[in-house]
């Protein structure tokens, strides 16, 4: 009866494992000599991704995340939109300290909030957030609630998404990173 027992119980653990696309990560912090306690965060990871892209979302995710506009220069290749006007003299890093500065506004911290969202796939090119391609009416209180402050880059009903949104080609070439119209 026992070894029923385990065995049902590992055959459901394994089940409650197959098919997740998360990962979980442990930190174990000493607070006392006496005591330990194991703190865990769960990482989620783009479900089906091409793996060119999905190594390129991660080095942008990663670089995005650390707060520093260099680790974005190495992404960047020569085709790259960053704004609807002219090219910038410096080019998109220097445009988005720029903008930073004068408006207050983190591009890169933003590009980070965005990539954490689900993407959407339009016209072959995978974009961040999910809300590129959907109407602000169209919008669940749950896509309200993922974009937070986000949500406020619609111009009106029946405006498209207008905020900040990053995509990246099928072959893992990152294509833009830009806002508005």
């Amino acid at each position: 009866m026992t070894r029923l027992l385990l065995a049902l119980c590992g055959a459901l653990a394994l089940a409650a494992c197959a098919g997740t696309e998360t990962e979980t990560v442990s930190v174990t912090t000493a607070r006392t000599e006496t005591e330990t306690v194991t703190e865990t965060e769960t990482v989620a990871e783009p479900v089906g991704l091409p793996p060119e892209v999905a190594a390129t979302h991660a080095a942008l995710l990663e670089a995005a995340r650390s707060g520093d506009y260099e680790a974005l220069r190495p992404l960047i290749p020569d085709e790259f939109s960053y704004t609807f006007g002219g090219a910038v003299q410096g080019g998109p890093i220097a445009y988005w300290q720029q903008l930073e500065e004068e408006s207050g506004e983190s591009p890169i911290e933003i590009l980070a909030r965005i990539l954490e969202l689900p993407y959407t796939l339009a016209a072959g090119t995978y974009i961040w957030p999910f809300a590129y391609d959907k109407q602000q009416e169209e919008l669940s209180d749950y896509e309200r609630e993922l974009l937070g402050d986000l949500a406020d880059a619609y111009s009106g009903a029946g405006s498209g998404y207008l905020g900040w949104r990053a995509g990246i080609e099928p072959d893992g070439a990152w294509s833009f990173f830009i806002a508005g119209d």
